[in-house]
């Protein structure tokens, strides 16, 4: 790793060189919400003071909300196949914030578990990650509760850290990070700054770490608490949550078509959907909300620990700060660890 100080007036200039070479994706308004989404200028760009962090995480960018797994025809000679490619453009996602990046650490041992999903590491491998320094949080934000920071570096390339309005701290973290460092070498002076001191503010906010391991044990030992059904009283059921979230990941995938031609797809769905654990029977496993919100918890903070020795969680405060009823899971963690 090492250090460069970047001028803000020189950010343009930079995003200009990488959108020559590259699909630039970052935080821009669409209407009165500020998206992730591509961008074609520098000028649609929204200023990292504008944002705590954008509606949508970067998740979409890695695993669509809806793609093509194959392809089928239907002829007199037979069925022919024909797989999706799996070639997707060179991508710079610009401006997330260290919840995002570490998110995508988070999801890789899933895409690799019993199989290589070809769809998440080739996206992987086409795009870089450009984080940008929490300098604030609001109360929905709980990355310190699992251990991380807002100037944290897991998954990205390049942190930039705003040192004042006029410059940011530069972190060359990856070769991916190198080369873009390198297409305009020369905007990026030699120089060091004080890390901590612009993220203080956001450091001031956020909430002291969980014991994450006493939750995890209290989850394991109480599928069946009567704490579930209050718990989950207001939840609708709605999957803005889930859909918001960076690292949860359930799809279907349906055959979508005619009987002479059509696709295999993989959709996004949710945890939190009545039908999602539906079996053709009528019988649903999880029948009620309060198993469905269970699932949330259970599978966040213990199944996925059990799995990969992570937490399915980054704090990035989303479901709360969406929430049609003010849903909080920090609070639930909270109560969970102080039972």
């Amino acid at each position: 790793m090492n250090t460069t100080i970047l001028q803000a007036a020189s950010l343009p200039a930079l995003l200009d060189a990488i959108r020559a070479r590259a699909r630039l994706v970052a935080p821009a308004r669409d209407g009165e919400r500020i998206h992730f989404r591509p961008i074609a200028s520098a000028a649609e760009l929204v200023s990292h003071r504008d944002y705590i962090n954008p509606r949508n995480s970067i998740k979409e960018f890695f695993f669509p909300r809806t793609e093509p797994l194959l392809r089928f025809d239907r002829a007199e000679a037979g069925i022919a196949v024909a797989p999706a490619d799996t070639t997707f453009p060179p991508t710079v996602i610009f401006g997330c914030r260290p919840c995002d990046a570490r998110s995508l650490l988070v999801m890789d041992p899933l895409w690799r578990w019993d199989y290589t999903d070809p769809f998440w590491f080739a996206r992987r491998d086409a795009t870089t990650v450009i984080a940008i320094s929490c300098t604030r949080a609001d109360e929905a934000c709980f990355c310190t509760a699992l251990g991380s920071a807002p100037n944290a570096t897991d998954g990205a390339d390049l942190l930039l850290t705003p040192l004042d309005d006029a410059r940011y701290l530069v972190e060359t973290l990856t070769p991916k990070g190198q080369a873009i460092t390198s297409l305009a070498p020369d905007l990026f002076a030699p120089g060091t700054g004080d890390k901590q001191a612009p993220c203080k503010p956001a450091f001031d906010t956020l909430p002291p770490r969980l014991d994450l391991d006493r939750i995890t044990a209290w989850l394991a030992a109480n599928f069946e608490s009567d704490r579930w059904a209050p718990w989950s009283y207001k939840c609708w059921g709605c999957g803005c949550c889930t859909f918001l979230c960076p690292t949860c990941h359930c799809f279907d995938i349906v055959d979508e078509g005619t009987y002479r031609r059509g696709q295999r797809r993989k959709n996004w769905d949710a945890c939190q959907f009545p039908t999602f654990t539906l079996h053709a029977s009528g019988h649903n496993p999880r029948p009620h909300q309060a198993a469905r919100w269970r699932q949330r918890i259970e599978h966040k903070f213990n199944y996925y620990v059990q799995k990969f020795s992570v937490r399915s969680c980054v704090g990035c405060g989303r479901c709360i700060r969406h929430c049609p009823v003010n849903m909080n899971i920090l609070a639930q963690l909270q109560q969970i660890a102080s039972l």
